[in-house]
């Protein structure tokens, strides 16, 4: 019997663990277009939304997004916003 308890005690931290590691996922993802690419702007936070909205693809993770837009035909502008080579969200 104290065996039997052990185990669902065990299986119920584990479960408990796993909750709260899965709930505490967050997902951050960026885009960068030019500023006449309305469409693409919103292509791209439809498919996020649509993402989120999925039980299928992600359970308890949380999505999060971010866009930048840069001037058309300036296409070392991301790379200039950070200064450091590597674009920051």
């Amino acid at each position: 019997m104290e065996m039997l308890l052990f185990v669902i005690h065990s299986l119920w931290i584990f479960q408990w663990n796993t909750v709260t590691v899965r709930a505490d996922s967050i997902i951050h993802i960026g885009a960068i277009f030019e500023e006449n690419a309305v469409r693409d702007d919103e292509v791209f936070q439809l498919a996020v939304s649509d993402l989120s909205l999925s039980d299928d693809v992600l359970q308890s993770e949380k999505i999060t997004h971010s866009i930048k837009l840069i001037e058309p035909n300036n296409p070392f502008q991301a790379v200039q916003e950070d200064g450091s080579g590597s674009v920051s969200w």
